[in-house]
């Protein structure tokens, strides 16, 4: 059985039970701008989602550029909501170990906070370099502490939150690397620091920086070569 098999039950209990729209999920907005830091100037003819979720990225992105745009997620529960709230994106169901496409299928390749939950995040990586033309964009949580606890219905332990993997960008290269690519741009976003009194307080953001530096979302940009 493919690893991913082994939690798509999980995964299709969460898409019955929380959302990860814009007017749900507060981080949203977020990886949103750090995606948008990392996007291709210039113009982009496809796009593939993986790990799309309820599908708003997806969308985001068919808005921006004016170009197909495909999603798929793991869950069928995420990829069905997706649908029913889409304008112009489509969706479907997959797994991230076999994209069903032809190589260099996708101008671009977006993958955002998913690698940090996989048994196996080289053979993802190697994946979205795979179908990708152009460009892979990725994001993940940044030097997470990786934690077990115990289960109170199962009695087994499990990974807090599905974090599997912490990463900086160090292991981000290493991935792009072992996927024959290469990371060409890094972005973090802190949430606390994308306050605009922080712009304006420049003082009051030193003094609180060593406490939040290692925290927020990293990004980066993986290009073929």
């Amino acid at each position: 059985m493919d690893s991913a098999e082994t939690y798509r039950d999980f995964y299709e209990f969460e898409a019955h039970h929380y959302r990860t729209t814009p007017e749900e999920e507060e981080s949203w907005k977020h990886r949103r701008t750090l995606v948008h830091r990392l996007l291709p100037a210039d113009a982009v003819t496809s796009v593939l989602d993986v790990g799309c979720g309820d599908g708003a990225l997806a969308e985001d992105l068919g808005d921006r550029y004016g170009c197909p745009v495909l999603g798929i997620d793991l869950a069928a529960g995420r990829t069905a909501y997706a649908r029913s709230r889409s304008r112009h994106a489509r969706f479907a169901q997959a797994s991230v170990y076999a994209l069903p496409f032809p190589d260099q299928a996708f101008d671009l390749v977006t993958c955002t906070d998913l690698l940090e939950h996989l048994d196996d995040p080289t053979r993802a990586m190697q994946e979205l370099v795979r179908v990708a033309r152009r460009a892979v964009i990725v994001t993940v949580p940044y030097k997470i502490q990786i934690e077990k606890t115990l289960c109170t219905h199962c009695g087994k332990d499990y990974f807090l939150y599905g974090h599997q993997h912490s990463f900086g960008e160090h292991g981000l290269r290493d991935l792009a690397r072992a996927a024959g690519a290469r990371a060409t741009r890094f972005e973090h976003v802190i949430p606390m620091f994308e306050c605009r009194r922080y712009k304006w307080f420049p003082p009051l953001k030193w003094l609180i920086w060593d406490h939040f530096k290692d925290t927020g979302t990293l990004g980066v940009r993986v290009e073929r070569g």
